[in-house]
């Protein structure tokens, strides 16, 4: 009898034991998510993601190419058309059907709703569509020229009018004070896919970094976006480097209290000094080509240029606007220092006796905001956000981000509501604003700046416990926390980037290149050939070997720009 007892009693746990595991096991599809979400790389995530769809079914979503979306119909024609001219060698059809479609948004393809379905990517219809533009145009850039209908002159000409009927795209990297650092991740996920624009503006803490990147070329960029590389020993060498949170906190409401600003501008300085250099806008465009546009504010109107690039300031120091762009108020002056035409530092003549104020969004009544006047001056009509200042990210998150599947219906519906109140909250700001009744200070921390043309915003996923970090002094394991944060908030929209910037690195990337290699003409009526020079009376004959690693350099250059649609390449 109590054999029979203690068998039964162990056979009941052996079958609770087995239904508490059933009960508490993970599905496939949790485990993937969960996979996804602690990705360190971006192959590791496209490959889980991958996975994921085919879970959900949503990799027969991306198959199937009809979709009320967007005008299937449209771009299937062109991508069949595209097929037809290749296999004809048809150049000119080609080059006219290309001409004709250079719209970022050419049948709705941009539209949120293709891109918050599958995990992985879009429909594969637009995929394989914008892929073909991409290489039809490089199939274009490497034709060879000929003496009648395919000059040299006519490829550029093509390429040219092609980029500028497309525009252009700028990076915004926005704010954050030490969430900003998340900015360094986004452009290593850029950079690494061959997607990272080569217009960036910066403001405030974004500011610094896009300082930190427009000075570094290509080959260079990379090994500069890791903490270890970066030059933190300003922040190292406190005193009170190992103070508490408490501490900390204290310290810096009472440097606002005194000073008007909560981070200390002279180390500020040294860490801008020592990752920057003393390149000027000019120095630093000539160096990689980059286009670096800083934001500043000023008390002296209209007349003072309130973006700073190599057109507007090109002889101003980077590292003192950067340094300017991150003044809170004006209680300590920060003077925007320049080279003058002898090369020595000396202050902006344009700002001399003028205040500079904190960086507001709703600040320009009286003239065009900075991101209008980017548009004026480079031809964009583009625009990708980084977004990290933290009092907004949580409302800015694009729709292009899937959401996790621990948010259930509950928090989907008080996101919902709380997107609604933010927004009627900020609509009735704007018209405060409007009728001047918004102090400056409110102004500046609740309003967002107007983007003048379609974007696409990043924002990285920031929980309860990073608030705490804002007390907490830079290191190297903090730098690398914020890089990855960065990162990932790029991979989910990694498609949707390559469908609106694809065909812009292409044209791009062929215009240089081809330029590059266009040999110049000699003037009507000289003596002098392609491969000669005249120097004092006299003509020396320019090496072909010079020429030639002239253009293979820049030919490598333009490479390492954008290795592929795919993103290959380190670029």
């Amino acid at each position: 009898m109590w054999e029979n007892t203690v068998f039964v009693v162990q056979l009941l746990a052996l079958w609770l034991k087995k239904a508490w595991a059933w009960w508490t096991q993970k599905s496939r599809k949790t485990l993937l998510f969960e996979a996804i979400a602690n990705a360190t790389s971006y192959e590791t995530w496209a490959d889980f993601a991958f996975q994921l769809d085919e879970c959900l079914d949503k990799d027969l979503w991306r198959q199937g190419f009809i979709d009320k979306a967007y005008d299937y119909r449209v771009i299937h024609e062109r991508l069949t058309r595209i097929y037809e001219y290749q296999a004809a060698k048809d150049v000119l059809g080609l080059i006219n059907l290309i001409r004709s479609g250079l719209v970022r948004n050419l049948g709705n393809i941009t539209a949120p709703k293709l891109y918050n379905q599958a995990h992985a990517g879009t429909k594969l219809l637009i995929e394989d569509y914008i892929t073909q533009v991409a290489l039809a145009i490089e199939y274009i850039t490497d034709l060879p020229p000929n003496a009648t209908t395919w000059t040299a002159q006519t490829k550029l000409d093509v390429l040219h009018n092609s980029r500028a009927a497309y525009g252009r795209s700028v990076l915004v990297l926005q704010g954050g004070a030490v969430f900003g650092l998340c900015h360094l991740g986004v452009v290593k996920a850029l950079h690494l896919r061959g997607l990272l624009p080569r217009i960036i503006a910066g403001t405030a803490t974004g500011a610094i970094i896009a300082a930190l990147v427009g000075v570094r070329t290509e080959d260079e960029l990379l090994d500069s976006l890791t903490g270890e590389n970066i030059d933190i020993t300003a922040f190292t060498n406190l005193p009170y480097r190992d103070s508490g949170r408490l501490q900390t906190l204290y310290r810096r409401l009472k440097r606002w209290r005194s000073e008007g600003h909560f981070l200390d501008l002279e180390i500020l300085k040294q860490v801008l000094r020592s990752n920057v250099g003393e390149y000027t806008f000019e120095e630093a465009y000539e160096r990689t080509k980059r286009v670096l546009n800083i934001t500043v504010t000023t008390d002296g109107g209209p007349s003072i240029p309130n973006l700073l690039n190599y057109l507007t300031a090109p002889n101003v120091l980077i590292w003192s606007a950067a340094l300017a762009s991150n003044t809170t108020s004006s209680y300590e002056s920060v003077t925007i220092l320049a080279k003058n035409e002898r090369g020595e530092v000396v202050p902006w003549p344009l700002t001399a006796g003028r205040t500079l104020r904190p960086t507001s969004y709703g600040s320009y009544r009286n003239r065009k905001s900075p991101l209008h006047r980017i548009g004026e001056l480079f031809n964009v009509n583009h625009f990708v956000i980084s977004q990290a200042r933290p009092y907004l990210a949580p409302f800015l998150r694009s729709d292009l981000y899937r959401p996790h599947p621990k948010q259930d219906r509950r928090w989907k519906l008080s996101m919902l509501v709380a997107h609604f109140v933010v927004g009627e909250i900020r609509h009735r700001l704007r018209q405060l604003d409007k009728l001047g009744m918004l102090p400056d200070d409110a102004r500046r921390f609740l309003l967002d700046e107007d983007v003048p043309g379609p974007s696409l915003t990043l924002v990285p996923e920031i929980t309860p416990g990073d608030f705490f970090k804002l007390l907490e002094n830079p290191t190297t394991e903090a730098i690398n926390y914020w890089i990855l944060r960065g990162e990932r908030s790029v991979w989910p929209v990694i498609t949707a980037l390559k469908i609106r910037l694809a065909i812009e690195v292409e044209l791009d990337k062929g215009y240089q290149l081809v330029r590059a290699r266009k040999p110049l003409k000699p003037l009507k009526g000289s003596s002098i050939s392609s491969g000669q020079r005249r120097i004092d009376g006299k003509s020396e004959t320019r090496s072909t070997a010079y020429n030639e690693t002239d253009n293979s350099s820049a030919k490598m250059s333009g490479r390492a720009r954008a290795a592929s649609f795919g993103g290959g390449g380190v670029s």
